[in-house]
């Protein structure tokens, strides 16, 4: 019986070397990760026919109690940039005000038991009333697995999904895919209020 115990406990040990070898191996992947996403936003970005740019950012876990980062944890985000809504308003005392849609990030999360989280966070704007939430593109048990081509499928599902939360992307019909994870889109009219002009229809 005791045998069975000591089996129980040593699970802990066998867990946390598990946790270890995947945070290890986190730490190499993502400096190769890092690399092959600035050749994917570089190629983007010099090929793309709309360029709203595209970026690749490296931040760690921070910790708001002590302000401190983790540096065993760092995460590796793709994003793309602002887009103008081509949406202006003046006033009689000639100022102006546009509105611009916020980029969609893509971030692959280092989680606490060393598996990867990769998130989408959708185009957002001033005009939503809602924040658009995150959607799950892949969770990646072992590092080690991330290759090249399986980090290109998730960008291009990502992108996709991104696409469709966008104003550019609302008018357009989803097709049936359930490789693309569907972000909500809300299409809700502008929220601003009608104003009575001087310019009467006859």
């Amino acid at each position: 019986m005791l045998e069975n115990i000591l089996k129980a406990a040593n699970s802990y040990a066998a867990g946390l070397k598990q946790v270890q070898q995947r945070r290890d191996s986190w730490l190499k992947k993502y400096i190769e990760l890092k690399d092959h996403l600035t050749e994917i936003a570089t190629y983007l970005n010099t090929n793309a026919e709309y360029k709203q740019g595209f970026f690749v950012d490296v931040l760690h876990a921070f910790n708001e109690e002590m302000n401190g980062t983790s540096a065993s944890m760092p995460s590796i985000t793709f994003r793309s940039g602002e887009m103008p809504m081509l949406v202006t308003f003046r006033n009689s005392m000639g100022e102006k005000k546009g509105y611009v849609e916020k980029g969609f990030h893509i971030t692959f999360n280092p989680t606490i038991t060393g598996q990867i989280l990769v998130l989408l966070s959708p185009h957002q704007s001033e005009l939503d009333k809602n924040p658009p939430q995150y959607a799950t593109l892949a969770i990646i048990d072992e590092p080690a697995q991330l290759t090249n081509d399986i980090t290109d499928q998730i960008l291009a599902k990502g992108i996709e999904s991104a696409f469709y939360s966008s104003f550019t992307g609302m008018s357009m019909n989803v097709e049936e895919n359930e490789d693309v994870p569907q972000t909500p889109v809300a299409h809700n009219p502008i929220g601003f209020k009608l104003h009575d002009t001087t310019e009467k229809v006859k």
